[in-house]
């Protein structure tokens, strides 16, 4: 009776050992705060604790599951969270970064779910890096100058396998909020990108498009964004450039409020970036500028109430600098200075303190 016992245990903890190779969970995140001193035009200077600096704080579980034969399932759930406060990221979401579940395989990947967009700068499917410190450190993020897009609800993604460096992904979401209306009442994003990559070298293209279908009775265009991406790594440098072209675009992060309905705004934008390796750290260096023009300056409104324009066209420009100092693999303390101004329609007094302030700060960021 004790042989079998102890052969009933073995067996037992074997299989455990089996399932435990075939299918991983891991627990991952990052934790992220720092003191800022922030000054808008017309506005005080402000001196607070602020979460998601050098990257939001998020945590998240991620599994796969190994079906043989070069198979794999996979699924990926991250919820963001300010760690200042301990609040939600997006109130009423339990994964608002990432919801999503894959299949991958000699074919490449294909995945379901909650994701950003190709080129938001969010999530594992964005594939634009044009530059070093993406979408962080307040004035000096991309978000400032570029349409970043967002993360986008019911959506599905193809990763293609790599043919000589070049990768293709095509996403698409069937509501970007919700698709429990007929397809035509529903609001949508197309996007479609090539990734190639050439020892130190990395080029990325992204076409998007998002329709406003819900918007259809007030006659608003579907947004078009191109965006490029190239960067080099000269090891004592590795240099970034940026360019994107957007068409019919309807609001800006600045003016939560605000929107363009008809044909919206063009824009140009451009970004260089470089980031170096000093003093057993990382220096981060930006610059931004983007131009245009608002198409429909007759369908402006500002809290749902419509807005005369004086001008028709504006600029923006941000510069950053950043330092990155690891205090061990998972760990960096950071400080920061960043200025954002603005010309033309965004320098008029109802609107200049959103897009003209600088901020400077210090700050820690823990991946775990």
């Amino acid at each position: 009776m004790k042989f079998v016992k102890t052969s009933l245990a073995v067996a037992l903890l074997s299989l455990g050992s089996l399932a435990a190779a075939e299918s991983q969970i891991t627990l991952y995140g990052t934790v992220d705060g720092a003191v800022v001193v922030n000054k808008a035009k017309g506005a005080d200077t402000t001196v607070s604790m602020e979460d998601g600096i050098a990257g939001g704080s998020v945590w998240g579980l991620e599994g796969t599951e190994d079906l043989g034969n070069g198979y794999s399932v996979g699924f990926l759930l991250e919820n963001g969270f300010s760690m200042d406060s301990g609040e939600a990221g997006e109130g009423g979401k339990s994964w608002s970064k990432q919801a999503t579940l894959s299949v991958s395989g000699g074919f490449g990947e294909l995945a379901f779910g909650r994701m950003g967009g190709l080129a938001s700068y969010e999530g594992s499917y964005s594939i634009w890096d044009a530059s070093p410190i993406g979408t962080d450190y307040l004035q000096a993020g991309l978000g400032n100058v570029f349409v970043t897009g967002q993360i986008n609800n019911n959506s599905i993604v193809y990763v293609s396998p790599e043919f000589g460096g070049l990768k293709l992904h095509v996403q698409y979401s069937n509501g970007t909020e919700a698709d429990d209306k007929k397809w035509s009442l529903n609001d949508h994003y197309y996007g479609l990108g090539l990734t190639y990559e050439l020892g130190n070298l990395s080029l990325a293209g992204i076409v998007e498009r998002y329709d406003y279908k819900s918007f259809r009775d007030e006659d608003t265009k579907a947004s078009m964004i191109y965006s490029l991406s190239a960067s080099y790594d000269f090891e004592v440098a590795k240099v970034f450039f940026g360019y994107q072209y957007a068409s019919r675009f309807h609001t800006v992060d600045q003016l939560e409020d605000a929107f363009v309905g008809g044909k919206g705004m063009n824009q140009n934008a451009f970004t260089l970036g470089t980031e170096i390796p000093a003093a057993g750290g990382t220096l981060k260096l930006v610059a931004n500028y983007g131009f245009g023009k608002v198409k429909s300056a007759d369908q402006v409104t500002f809290d749902d109430n419509k807005v005369n324009l004086n001008k028709d066209k504006f600029n923006r420009f941000t510069v950053g600098a950043a330092y990155e100092y690891l205090l061990s693999k998972r760990t960096f303390l950071y400080g920061w200075g960043a200025y954002a101004t603005a010309g033309k329609l965004f320098k008029e007094k109802a609107v200049e303190g959103d897009f003209k302030s600088w901020s400077v700060g210090l700050g820690l960021h823990h991946n775990f």
